[in-house]
């Protein structure tokens, strides 16, 4: 699985094949004056295994205005203050800030310190991600419609991540999608609307390349009876520049919604 934190990072997405389930106009998302989603479910677990059998599972914990309050990864507690524009998710002596405006967050602090700690967030008119930034380093997201198409860092165009659909959508969003932004971070995978990374249209490849790998994974689903994703399968083929010596890894994802 892939997941990036701006700078050395690698694209995480996931796909679906087989069937899909369309929203209708009631089922659009619609959001509190926190700016969180508040008319569809909410997730209440996501499980990673692996192809040795191990698994890692993550808990969420909400309270009566769908807001989370805590989760649970592998034994490890996140506890979510909310405020007046700002969020702040803690776990042991360290935590996270997240300033917000509008419903959607501008920027993250990490008490940890460090530059790739402090990171700036830009938006297009649809309130879709658009850049990452840290520093003098960014990261480019382009969109076309509701797509999330492609990302490329900003010190070599030649490292980038391009992602294919073939128009199959899901009801809610893709929980994992928003590893795009920062990965263990609780409260974009619950809410991933403060990021503008809440999608439900479904990549069927995610083609990456760099200067010394290249990487191609491939994904298929399957779907609750209403719509929402249960279970993803992600196999990714790695490919090393210098020699071509390849290698092929599998990774189930399951989703449990209430």
């Amino acid at each position: 699985m892939k997941t990036f934190r701006l700078i050395g990072m690698a694209l995480l997405a996931v796909v679906m094949s087989v069937n899909f389930t369309s929203c209708s106009d009631d089922d659009e998302p619609s959001k509190n004056d926190d700016g969180v989603i508040t008319n569809q479910k909410q997730l209440v677990e996501l499980r990673m295994t692996y192809e040795d059998g191990e698994s890692v599972i993550t808990e969420y914990s909400y309270d009566s205005k769908g807001k989370l309050l805590s989760a649970n990864h592998d034994g490890r507690t996140y506890s979510i203050t909310w405020g007046a524009n700002k969020i702040i998710e803690s776990r042991g002596g360290s935590a996270v800030t997240y300033t917000l405006e509008n419903g959607l967050v501008t920027h993250t602090s990490d008490s940890d310190g460090g530059d790739l700690d402090n990171i700036d967030f830009t938006y297009n008119a649809n309130n879709q991600l658009v850049k990452l930034q840290t520093g003098e380093d960014y990261l480019s997201c382009i969109w076309q419609g509701e797509k999330l198409t492609k990302m490329i860092e900003s010190y070599s165009d030649e490292d980038f991540y391009e992602l294919s659909y073939s128009g199959k959508i899901c009801k809610g969003y893709l929980p994992i999608m928003v590893w795009n932004v920062d990965d263990l971070r609780p409260l974009l995978e619950a809410h991933p609307e403060l990021v503008g990374m809440r999608c439900n249209q479904l990549p069927d490849k995610i083609y990456s390349k760099d200067e010394y790998n290249e990487e191609t994974e491939l994904y298929s689903y399957t779907f609750d009876k209403d719509g929402y994703l249960e279970s993803c399968t992600e196999v990714s083929t790695y490919k090393r520049l210098d020699n071509n010596e390849t290698r092929t890894e599998t990774t189930i994802y399951t989703f449990t919604w209430e």
